[in-house]
């Protein structure tokens, strides 16, 4: 059973446009903390990293301690009315008849319930023909069902590892988690995800970090010899083709050994190209097939019969031995004329590449664009790493195979293709405590996706700034310019989890009140420096400075009225998938600023 309550959204002025404006964070479910929550002042002798892939389709958790680094486990049982021994469970739930807060999920749901599947999507997408499908019911939201699985995730996660290592040993255990989020999701979504994540539980008392999916892969494939054939110097694109996205980073392998150093070559890609899209190709094939029949099929039926194709999506290798595939239809026995015999609907291998290959041509044609956008005089892409559930599939394999070949280029399928994701997230997580120097821990460098920058106000000056921007400082009576914007990283420019970026403010107050910063993006290369164009708000900045001692604040007059005047800056760090604020006022940190993104 699953329980919440409620919490009132934090209302923000709408100062520039938004990317996202209907999918701002508001009110969602926040659990309250579990037995399973802990001290964050707690005197732990031994950590344990939890790395979560919650997927769009599957999700998995691995964990590994720092007593035993080298060892990752994976959490292969799942609640179920019958043995279920898998590395991920099916990201679904289903809510009871009649209520919004008890459900099933994974595969513990009643074959006969209505489930919600790819509800992860929302998260991000607005696509109507998404939140269709998803339907997600009345008195919900995307982020109150996101909020439930990850808590169902939580529960079982926590309670594996009480039963695996036992109570006093957890008890002087710190617990962290590592969440993966797809490398091209927007910030919005990002912190969605976490906000998520943090509500479920994840965040009591843990430290919750979060890194993106085809850098957890990269990690720890290289690390674990899965690659074994890459080496320093080369040039690897990771393709993490899952359920809903498909992801793609190249990197340039600086050094193998004894640190891992990695460097992004050009601006990562992707698209909704998971293999759900699959998935919803065979369900139009099966309503077209079924046609004035689809009408009187039950929901559950209809859901079966798509759980019961995607047993032999995963193994369809194009073979030309085997010329018809089988689908259980249950319910109907005979139907010839839409090729159902003794309760089989028979698809031929034609019809089989039909569901997949426009697909794979998005996968195919996104890696193409990536070798092409990464090749210079410096070298060129040799290698392709297929990760992900998806990139599990021996057809997506062979096909990009025989792309690949003419190109000199080498594919590699690791072993651990599906669990890559969530291994590597322990991995990097694990190296979180480690020292900058220490040669254990994996450096990455990032190439920025956008441009960012800040808008305020600037002394007006003729022939720079336009009439309409001018107004009059209160408290100065000094003529200013709105709305302008300071770059302070540009797309492209390098990045790494220690580099840190300064965004310098100035403001005069009577009273202190916490203050409402803007932080902007921009994809053009050459972005304009007032807010207009392509120019939005990704990020709303509330920087608290009420635990600043007043006399710090520098007192100025205007006739005989005071006010208080403060220079502070905002420390940017970019991270694998977050980015945070750290608020500094005359060289000294006051914490970090609260950030709400678009």
């Amino acid at each position: 059973m699953a329980y919440a309550t409620r919490i009132a959204p934090a209302e923000l002025p709408a100062q520039v446009p938004s990317t996202h404006p209907g999918q701002n964070l508001k009110k969602t479910r926040v659990y309250q903390p579990t037995a399973f929550a802990q001290n964050p002042h707690g005197q732990f002798r031994h950590r344990i990293i939890i790395g979560v892939d919650f997927g769009t389709t599957y999700s998995a958790i691995a964990w590994g301690s720092s007593s035993d680094p080298d060892s990752i486990e994976i959490i292969n049982s799942w609640p179920t009315s019958g043995a279920r021994v898998m590395d991920s469970c099916p990201t679904e739930i289903s809510y009871h008849e009649g209520s919004t807060t008890e459900f099933s999920w994974g595969y513990d749901i009643p074959s006969t319930a209505r489930r919600l599947a790819w509800f992860k999507l929302l998260l991000e997408s607005d696509d109507t023909d998404i939140k269709r499908k998803v339907n997600i019911p009345d008195g919900l939201d995307v982020m109150d069902v996101c909020t439930d699985f990850l808590h169902a995730l939580y529960i079982h996660t926590m309670e594996t590892l009480y039963r695996k290592k036992g109570n006093h040993v957890m008890e002087i255990t710190q617990v962290d988690f590592v969440l993966t989020v797809p490398a091209v999701w927007n910030d919005g979504a990002k912190q969605r995800t976490q906000k998520c994540a943090e509500n479920a539980g994840f965040a009591n008392g843990h430290r919750l970090t979060m890194i993106s999916e085809p850098e957890a892969a990269a990690v720890f494939c290289i690390k674990n010899q899965d690659a074994h054939n890459i080496k320093a110097s080369d040039r690897i694109v990771v393709c993490d083709a899952g359920g809903g996205t498909v992801d793609l980073i190249t990197y340039n392998c600086l050094e193998i050994s004894p640190r891992l150093r990695v460097r992004e070559c050009a601006v990562g890609e992707g698209a909704f190209a998971g293999s759900s899209k699959i998935d919803r190709n065979f369900a139009e094939f099966f309503k077209n097939r079924m046609g004035s029949h689809f009408e009187s099929l039950r929901l559950e039926t209809q859901q079966k019969v798509i759980k019961n194709f995607e047993a032999i999506k995963c193994g369809f290798r194009d073979r030309p031995d085997q010329a018809v595939y089988t689908v259980t239809v249950p319910t109907i026995n005979n139907l010839p004329e839409a090729g159902i015999e003794n309760g089989e609907m028979l698809i031929s291998r034609e019809d089989m590449r039909t569901l997949f290959d426009p697909v794979i041509t998005e996968v195919i044609t996104l890696i193409y664009n990536q070798i092409k956008e990464t090749s210079d005089n410096a070298g060129r892409v040799n290698t392709i790493l297929l990760v992900g559930g998806f990139g599990e599939s021996l057809y997506l394999y062979q096909r990009v195979v025989d792309w690949a070949g003419p190109y000199g280029i080498n594919v590699i399928q690791p072993r651990s293709a599906a669990t890559a994701i969530v291994k590597g997230a322990v991995i990097r997580g694990l190296e979180i405590h480690l020292d900058a120097s220490n040669p254990g821990r994996t450096q990455v460098e990032r190439l920025c996706r956008k441009n960012y920058g800040t808008v305020s106000s600037q002394l007006f000056i003729d022939g720079k700034h336009r009439a309409e921007d001018a107004w009059i400082d209160p408290q100065t009576g000094k003529k200013m310019a709105r709305n302008q914007v300071s770059w302070f990283i540009l797309k492209g420019q390098p990045l790494t989890d220690e580099r840190r970026f300064s965004n310098h403010f100035h403001r005069n107050f009577k009273h202190i009140t916490p203050f409402l910063d803007a932080m902007v993006a921009s994809s053009s290369d050459n972005p304009p420096n007032r807010v207009e164009g392509d120019v939005h708000v990704v990020c709303r900045m509330t920087s608290d400075l009420s635990t600043v001692p007043k006399n710090l604040f520098d007192k100025k007059w205007k006739g005989l009225r005071s006010f208080y005047s403060a220079r502070y800056r905002l420390d940017m760090t970019i991270e694998s998938a977050e980015i945070k604020f750290e608020l500094v006022y005359k060289d000294r940190s006051y914490g970090f600023a609260q950030c709400q993104f678009d």
